[in-house]
């Protein structure tokens, strides 16, 4: 009996494999080719594999899920896209093309009779991605480190991305992407960068413009908890495998906690780029003033800010709207709000509900170390570094602006440093100084489990306690009144050192490649090691070498001091025996 059930999961998983994979070279060929018209019959059989694999699925589902009160809760998404396929005969039928068509023209459908095929292709194509997990914990029962899956999912989804990106229909008509140049914006999507060889608003397309934008939230969010969130929003739901994994990628305490801590991300992702991108649609009427453009322009700039990648679709960032507070405000929010890290968010909002529930006399809960040493630290260089900006650009590239708009910007350019990327300043106007202080920002970049880069807030943290231990001559680094353990300081210090390392080699190799000014060079590759994103005007310029080397350091920027900062700082037990110490001169 178990052997048979076996038989019939593994055989519904194939119809799903199948199913997706039909789906997403059809979805490919149609919407990312120009000739599609000669491939109808390839499509039609395409879709045919796609629609039935994933019906015949769903009937073997209800043959052997059991009661089936679990099975209409956990595909819940058959019911849906069975009410879609009644509004579909109903708009055919009826010819309600005609309110049907500013949704149909917003996703760039042609016909109604497509639009239930395009969200069933959708559909599809999400439960193959949802069934990801389930591959990864396959993987990781062959003893592969959760660390070299994290690296191995980050560069493929940049080699699909680059390949998604070549695509004719990605550009416009004779501008087909080179693939350096296609994988240099997968790279700088997928790593929340920014830096841009060609402009995101003229030279993609509507369809490379949604595929950098789906790049931007599966690198902002991260592959795992992207597909994490998937498989329990479709009702698949994640084994003790898979959980297992996850905790480990994520540094969560109990496999009990993963499925509640990615519901979280997935929603207040989604809460906090909906409202951003709202506000972005109101402020956005007079420069966009078509409404479905505005609302994707609005969309786009707010998962950009949120996830800190720092593309925009304006040919000038947002130098435009230097006079606009609610737009720079906002971006500005949003962008600080992804940086500060999930972790500290859920500890936040529940320190907020706990206060407002707490009862007289009650103890409500407390903001945690890290929450407190984020907060603080990310407080300071935001008004240290408006302060200093201001002080060196009020008479230079803020110049001709009003006071408050000065202090605006000032406060936007000490903000997007931290990994964001946009900017409401010409970058090379910046003085020498300024330009210096923000490579300083780029690299100590946002917080830790955040959609940012950088060495974070809280490596800084830690070896500024160590300095002061060593400075005070107390044993222990301490913070807020909670000691440090040796295994925090030994990675704080190497992903300091490591981030350093490359920084220096990349700029240097950059010089030899390009030989471009020393200053440019570094404040390039310090943005493309923190995943900032913002450029002097060098990047378009690049040499292929010198693309390459941004791509390297875009990735270790991005995965690498992490990765191996919990791949090889691990804990230690203390040796029986020990060597003879010996004296070596310091200073």
């Amino acid at each position: 009996m178990i052997g048979a059930e076996a038989t019939w999961t593994a055989l519904r998983r194939w119809l799903l494999v199948v199913a997706g994979v039909a789906g997403l070279v059809g979805f490919l060929l149609e919407y990312g080719t120009y000739g599609a018209a000669r491939l109808a019959d390839w499509l039609a059989l395409l879709r045919g594999l796609a629609v039935g694999g994933f019906l015949l699925e769903g009937a073997l589902a209800a043959l052997t899920i059991r009661p089936w009160r679990d099975f209409l809760v956990n595909r819940w998404p058959l019911l849906v896209l069975a009410g879609l396929l009644l509004c579909e005969l109903a708009v055919v039928t009826a010819g309600g093309e005609q309110w049907l068509g500013p949704f149909l023209h917003f996703f760039s459908i042609r016909t109604a009779a497509q639009d239930y095929v395009v969200l069933l292709q959708l559909f599809i194509v999400g439960n193959l991605l949802a069934s990801l997990p389930r591959v990864s914990s396959r993987v990781a029962g062959r003893r592969v480190r959760p660390m070299v899956l994290f690296l191995v999912a980050f560069a493929l989804a940049i080699l699909v991305g680059g390949g998604l990106l070549t695509l004719p229909r990605a550009a416009p008509p004779g501008a087909q992407a080179r693939f350096l140049d296609a994988t240099f914006t997968s790279t700088s999507a997928v790593c929340v960068t920014g830096l841009a060889v060609r402009d995101t608003g003229t030279q993609w397309t509507r369809f490379g413009q949604w595929t950098i934008l789906l790049l931007i939230q599966l690198g902002g969010l991260g592959i795992m908890s992207v597909t994490a969130a998937l498989a329990l929003l479709l009702g698949r739901g994640l084994g003790l495998r898979e959980g297992s994994l996850l905790r480990e990628i994520f540094q969560i305490d109990f496999v009990e906690q993963v499925g509640r801590n990615m519901r979280f991300i997935a929603l207040f992702t989604a809460a906090t780029e909906l409202l951003g991108a709202a506000l972005l649609f109101i402020g956005f009427r007079q420069a966009v003033p078509e409404p479905a453009t505005r609302a994707f322009t609005a969309l786009f700039h707010s998962v950009s800010a949120f996830c800190n990648a720092g593309f925009s679709t304006f040919p000038d960032n947002l130098c435009s709207f230097t006079a606009n507070p609610l737009v720079y405000l906002t971006v500005a929010t949003l962008l600080i709000v992804g940086g500060i890290g999930f972790p500290v968010a859920a500890n936040v909002l529940a320190f907020a509900r706990g206060r407002a529930l707490a009862q007289p006399g009650g103890h409500p809960r407390r903001l945690t170390v890290q929450t407190r040493v984020v907060l603080r630290v990310t407080g300071l260089l935001l008004g240290l570094g408006t302060l200093l900006l201001a002080l060196l650009e009020w008479n230079g590239a803020f110049a001709g602006q009003s006071a408050l708009a000065k202090l605006g910007m000032a406060f936007f350019q000490a903000a997007t440093p931290r990994t964001a990327g946009f900017n409401t300043v010409d970058i090379a106007r910046l003085s020498d100084a300024s330009l210096l202080l923000q490579i300083v920002l780029m690299f100590i970049g946002a917080s830790s489990a955040s959609t940012g880069g950088g060495i974070k807030v809280t490596t800084l943290a830690v070896i500024w306690a160590n300095l002061r231990a060593i400075a005070t001559g107390h044993p222990q680094a301490r913070l807020h009144d909670r000691e440090i353990s040796q295994q925090v300081g030994r990675q704080a210090t190497f992903v300091f050192l490591a981030n350093l390392f490359v920084g220096t080699v990349g700029t240097f190799l950059l010089l030899l490649t390009d030989g471009k000014p020393a200053l440019a060079s570094a404040y390039e590759v310090y943005s493309a090691l923190g995943t900032v994103g913002l450029s002097v005007n060098l990047t378009p310029s690049l040499s292929d070498a010198g693309k390459l080397i941004i791509i390297l350091v875009m990735f270790f920027g991005r995965v690498g001091p992490l990765a191996v900062a919990y791949g090889i700082v691990r804990p230690t037990r203390e040796r029986g025996v020990r060597l003879p110490a010996s004296r070596i001169m310091i200073g």
